[in-house]
């Protein structure tokens, strides 16, 4: 029987150095995996919170002009993200007809690097239209050339179409929808600037329908809201298309009419006046209205009266209206 002999101290030493690296290797393993289920977690975590906050992300790589988009921004486009994977292709997927304007406002970025954002509409390939808030970031090499660039496409649609409800109610009066006094008041300034720049005229019509008041007495509020609604009604139908409206309070309307002369301004009044005379109420009641006009012409303005004034002009034809029996026109002289 042959003799076992214990391993030399040499092998021993050879035999525990190699353990350790083989536990070594097996802790890295460990943690390499364990790197690689937390990249799986942000890459999915990443993707949930494109879904949840509406935001695409793409990627371009600037040697091979190639790019990579996120399936979040795919969906958000209509579009098949695999299908698409050069840069112009990509950029005519997102607008084909303004193409050259976002190719524009990314140039910049994509020469010196840095960071941009802008806004621009996005034509869906069904033809809806997106609104995104657009940012995009470009990594330079070593000697200042463009290496990738990222995209983010943050879709503001919804905040687009809330912005703009929020504006019309700002400009609208509830009851009627014609223009309130504060639309007004930016309205008149600015006709009035372009008018005297162009040297036309402008012509006002103020209304103010007559006994109003006996028709919230008798009849009560809801009736008043009737008159009101049908009498706005009758006066955009009136109008014509550069003509503008509005509820200047309680039971009074003031109308603009640019580049309109004095004698035009009185044929449309007496056009709503009539309109409103053939009005038929839910209750026997007859309405109708008094009105004054003006004309704001170019010398009075560089004559630098007060718009005010110029509207308390107009006002007192409103009033002589009134004195002369209601449901008529009188004229202020431009």
């Amino acid at each position: 029987m042959s003799e076992v002999f214990p391993p030399k101290s040499d092998d021993a030493d050879l035999i525990a150095k190699l353990e350790d690296e083989v536990l070594a290797l097996e802790i890295e393993n460990h943690k390499l995996q364990q790197r690689l289920r937390e990249n799986e977690y942000d890459r999915k975590a990443l993707l949930d919170i494109q879904k949840l906050a509406n935001v695409g992300t793409w990627r371009l790589n600037h040697l091979t002009y190639s790019v990579k988009m996120s399936d979040k921004l795919a969906a958000m486009l209509g579009i098949d993200g695999e299908a698409i994977t050069q840069w112009d292709d990509f950029i005519n997927a997102l607008d084909p007809s303004a193409e050259l304007a976002i190719k524009q406002q990314l140039h910049n970025v994509f020469v010196h690097g840095g960071s941009t954002t802008f806004e621009h509409v996005v034509t869906r390939a069904d033809g809806s239209t997106l609104y995104v808030r657009h940012h995009c970031e470009t990594l330079l090499n070593g000697i200042g050339q463009p290496l990738n660039s990222i995209g983010l496409m943050l879709d503001v649609t919804q905040d687009k179409v809330k912005a703009a409800q929020l504006e019309v109610l700002s400009n609208k009066d509830e009851l009627t929808n014609l223009y309130n006094r504060r639309k007004m008041n930016q309205a008149l300034h600015k006709e009035t600037t372009e008018c005297l720049t162009n040297g036309l005229p402008l012509s006002t019509i103020i209304l103010d329908l007559d006994l109003f008041k006996q028709v919230n007495d008798r009849f009560g509020h809801h009736i008043g809201d009737e008159v009101l609604v049908r009498v706005s009604q009758e006066i955009q139908n009136s109008l014509r298309s550069t003509d503008i409206a509005s509820r200047w309070g309680g039971e009074e309307f003031l109308i603009l009419c640019p580049n309109t002369s004095l004698n035009d301004a009185q044929k449309v009044a007496e056009r709503i006046r009539k309109a409103i005379e053939a009005i038929q109420l839910s209750c026997p009641h007859k309405i109708t209205a008094s009105f004054g006009v003006g004309s704001f012409g170019v010398g009075s303005l560089q004559d630098g009266q007060d718009l005010s004034e110029m509207l308390k002009r107009v006002d007192s034809a409103l009033y002589q209206a009134k004195k002369a029996g209601r449901n008529c026109i009188r004229v202020e002289p431009e």
